[in-house]
C-alpha cells in the first residue's frame, strides 16, 4: 500500500480536528511547533484517548485524538476534539453555519427547515446566500429509501460546489445526483456487467439482511455495502469473496502509532462469502511511519505537496 494515502487520510483528519477546534488556527499561524496524539485523556479515572492512537470523527475521517502546540517561548497547551469532549462529557453540541457559532448545552427549538428546492424571487435569494443557481440535485425519494438522510436545499452548507450533499446510511457525505444517475458509472470499466450485480439498482442482500457488492457502484447505489466484493488473488492463494470495511479499519487502527520497528506491517481479517460466512482470509498492510514531531503544519501541508514520505 503506497505510503502517500497515509499522509493524505491524515490530513484530511487534521482538516477536521481544527475545524472542531477554532482557536487553535489563529495559534499554527505563529512560529510555534505542532504534535499529534501526544496526550492521553481518561475522565472518572477510565482511559478515553489513547496516546498515539487517531479517533474516528463523526463523517468516518481519522483525526487526531490530541494535539500539543508549543509556542514560541516554551510554553505547551493541549487541544482536543471539542465533539469527542461533549460526548464523553454528555454535553450536546451543535453548529449554527449562520453566525459560524459552535452551540454547547440545549439550545431554543427552532422551526423545522425544509428541504424544497428555491424557485423564482426564492432562488435569487438563496443564490445571494451562496446556494448555487444551478444546483444538481438529485431523486430525494430514492436516496431516502435507500437509508440517505436529505439535507435542507437552502443551506449553503448542504453543497459542495454546485453539487447538493446528503448524508448516506453509512454516515458519509455523497452528491444527490449520483445516486441512480448512470452518468456515475459511465467511465467505469465492464459497467455493464457490474450493473447486472445489482437488483434494481441496489445492492442484493443475504439472508441476514446484509447488502453486498462492488464498492465501484456506491455514488450509484447510494451508501457502502456492508460486504465489500473482493477479486481472487492467487498470488496469496485467496479465493474471490468479501470483506467487511469495519473490520478493515480496526485491523488497521492495531498498528497505529507503533513504530516501524515495532509494527508487523500486515495484519488479516476474515474473507466471507455473500451470505457471511468464513472462506479465507484477507491480508492488510499498515500504511507507513511518520514521524510529525516537531514540524509545523504548514511543514506537514509541504512534505505531502512534494509526495514526500519517510
Amino acid at each position: 500500500m503506497k505510503k502517500t494515502r497515509r499522509i493524505a487520510s491524515f490530513l484530511a483528519g487534521v482538516g477536521t480536528a481544527l475545524a472542531l477546534t477554532a482557536c487553535l488556527t489563529t495559534a499554527l499561524a505563529a512560529s510555534g511547533k505542532v504534535s499529534y496524539n501526544f496526550a492521553n485523556v481518561s475522565l472518572d479515572g477510565t482511559k478515553k484517548i489513547t496516546a498515539g492512537q487517531d479517533i474516528t470523527a463523526a463523517n468516518g475521517q481519522k483525526i487526531p485524538g490530541s494535539i500539543l502546540y508549543t509556542d514560541a517561548a516554551g510554553g505547551k497547551t493541549n487541544y482536543l476534539p471539542i465533539r469527542t469532549i461533549s460526548e464523553l462529557l454528555g454535553t450536546e453540541i451543535g453548529y449554527d453555519s449562520a453566525s459560524k457559532t459552535i452551540l454547547l448545552g440545549k439550545q431554543p427549538a427552532k422551526a423545522a427547515e425544509t428541504s424544497k428546492p428555491a424557485s423564482g424571487a426564492d432562488a435569487a435569494k438563496t443564490a445571494s446566500k451562496g446556494v448555487p443557481l444551478n444546483a444538481k440535485l438529485g431523486d430525494k425519494a430514492l436516496i431516502v429509501s435507500r437509508g440517505g438522510t436529505l439535507l435542507p436545499d437552502d443551506d449553503p452548507q448542504s453543497y459542495r460546489g454546485p453539487e447538493k450533499m446528503f448524508i448516506d446510511k453509512n454516515g458519509g457525505l455523497r452528491a444527490e445526483w449520483k445516486v441512480g444517475n448512470k452518468e456515475t458509472i459511465s467511465d467505469l470499466p465492464a459497467k455493464d456487467i457490474l450493473l447486472a450485480t445489482l437488483v434494481n439498482g441496489d445492492y442484493p442482500k443475504n439472508s441476514k439482511g446484509e447488502s453486498y457488492g462492488n464498492v465501484l457502484l456506491s455514488e450509484y447505489v447510494g451508501y457502502w455495502p456492508d460486504l465489500e466484493h473482493m477479486a481472487e488473488y492467487p498470488p496469496e492463494n485467496r479465493p474471490e469473496g468479501y470483506i467487511r470495511q469495519k473490520e478493515l479499519d480496526a485491523g488497521g487502527e492495531k498498528l497505529h502509532g507503533l513504530s516501524k520497528e515495532e509494527c508487523p506491517h500486515e495484519y488479516t481479517i476474515p474473507l466471507y462469502d455473500c451470505e457471511g460466512k468464513v472462506i479465507g482470509e484477507y491480508k492488510g498492510a499498515c500504511q507507513g511511519h511518520y514521524n510529525t514531531e516537531g514540524l509545523s503544519m504548514e511543514e506537514v501541508r509541504k512534505l505531502y505537496e512534494q509526495g514526500e514520505t519517510w
